[in-house]
């Protein structure tokens, strides 16, 4: 009798246990997490950012059912539980996987979309080639290489404006390697060159109101530029040696005063002033 009270004793713990322990094998979660991690892109600068948040989700679920269940199965009579914890290590291990190759590939993605600006212009699409750059720019504003490139191609847009706005940044809040410097300071003297001569044949041309806008750019340029770049009469140079320089300058000087630059207007007009003074005691 004692013996088959302590066998029905025997019986009811093992019951309880296995009613305790989560015995219903997880094989189609690890399935499901198997599929998830699969479907993770790692070469996507689009979605990278995204899916790496995608994968943190899948580790707090993978985390959370090693803390609250995993040690459960061993006291499952029916389960194999050092096979069923390899298992959950081989998922778990290609989900740590996919975050150091993704965590890598989040903080490249300014880089991969920089490249890929590169393969755009080389099938001569510059329209694609500064999205990517603008993308780029949205994941590491002070990208060097991607400014540089972007400003490049403004220039050649005649955004005169933003070319310069992009080579300020570079010289100011941007770390720049050896070859980086020498590849901003060759750019530097193209930009000033073609603001200059632009603004030059304008003139030539009789174009002195269109003019104003790379003056303007011009002007900024060099007020912000490292100390010494430019001299005094950047601007001013190039009017002397054309013909009707005066007209020139109040043409300018009237145009930035409809713009309400007071500061531009006065300066046309007080090298209209002096140009006219110069002719008169010639």
């Amino acid at each position: 009798m004692k013996k088959a009270f302590l066998l029905i004793g025997l019986c009811c713990c093992a019951c309880f246990l296995q009613a305790q322990a989560p015995c219903a094998l997880p094989d189609s979660l690890f399935s499901k997490w198997e599929r998830r991690l699969d479907q993770l892109n790692t070469e996507d600068p689009e979605i990278i950012t995204l899916h790496y948040l995608f994968l943190q989700d899948i580790q707090r679920e993978i985390t959370r059912f090693r803390d609250t269940k995993l040690a459960g199965y061993a006291k499952c009579l029916q389960v194999d539980y050092y096979r069923l914890k390899a298992q959950f290590g081989k998922v778990a291990y290609k989900a740590q996987a996919k975050e150091d190759l993704l965590l890598v590939q989040k903080g490249l993605v300014d880089r991969i979309f920089y490249e890929r600006a590169l393969d755009e212009l080389n099938y001569r699409d510059t329209n694609n080639a500064l999205y990517n750059l603008d993308r780029a720019l949205e994941f590491n504003p002070h990208q060097p290489d991607a400014l540089l490139l972007k400003a490049k191609l403004v220039l050649n847009r005649k955004q005169y404006r933003e070319a310069v706005d992009l080579i300020h940044l570079l010289y100011t809040r941007c770390e720049l390697n050896e070859q980086q410097e020498r590849d901003v300071s060759d750019f530097t003297m193209v930009l000033y060159d073609r603001l200059y001569n632009t603004g030059s044949a304008l003139i030539e041309k009789g174009y002195a109101a269109d003019a104003l806008e790379l003056f303007l750019a011009l002007e900024q340029f060099c007020s912000n530029m490292p100390s010494g770049y430019c001299n005094d009469d950047y601007y001013h140079g190039i009017l002397l040696s054309r013909e009707g320089v005066y007209e020139s300058y109040l043409t300018i000087a009237r145009e930035a005063e409809r713009r309400h630059n007071m500061e531009m207007a006065r300066k046309f007009y007080k090298y209209a002033e002096e140009y006219r003074k110069a002719g008169t005691e010639n």
